[in-house]
């Protein structure tokens, strides 16, 4: 199981439990209260690429905002691959493929 923004790991046992959990269910150990991230904050990167890309996606907005400097500088010249880089970007950012520089999967 992948964890999410409502789970955490119980401190005793490293189980994944759900985030608003006061005792494991596996091992029974009390748990600390842990605070919430709102969604913003969790998909930040995410939802400031998308924009970048929605609104200057042909000049490569959101590659330079991820470190993409060289695709950046292609998309910038070529107006987002005439536009069939800017619409695929679009979509692999949609998606949830999108990668920056260091190949970390931006959610």
């Amino acid at each position: 199981m992948e964890k999410t923004c409502n789970d955490k790991y119980c401190q005793n046992c490293g189980v994944l439990i759900n985030i608003d959990a006061f005792i494991c269910p596996r091992c029974g150990a009390m748990q600390a209260p842990v605070e919430k991230q709102d969604f913003f904050e969790v998909h930040r990167d995410w939802i400031i690429t998308l924009l970048l890309c929605l609104i200057f996606g042909v000049f490569g907005a959101h590659r330079f905002y991820n470190r993409k400097i060289g695709t950046g500088l292609l998309m910038l010249f070529t107006l987002g691959g005439f536009g069939i880089w800017y619409v695929v970007d679009l979509i692999v950012i949609i998606l949830g493929g999108f990668t920056n520089k260091e190949g970390r999967v931006i959610r």
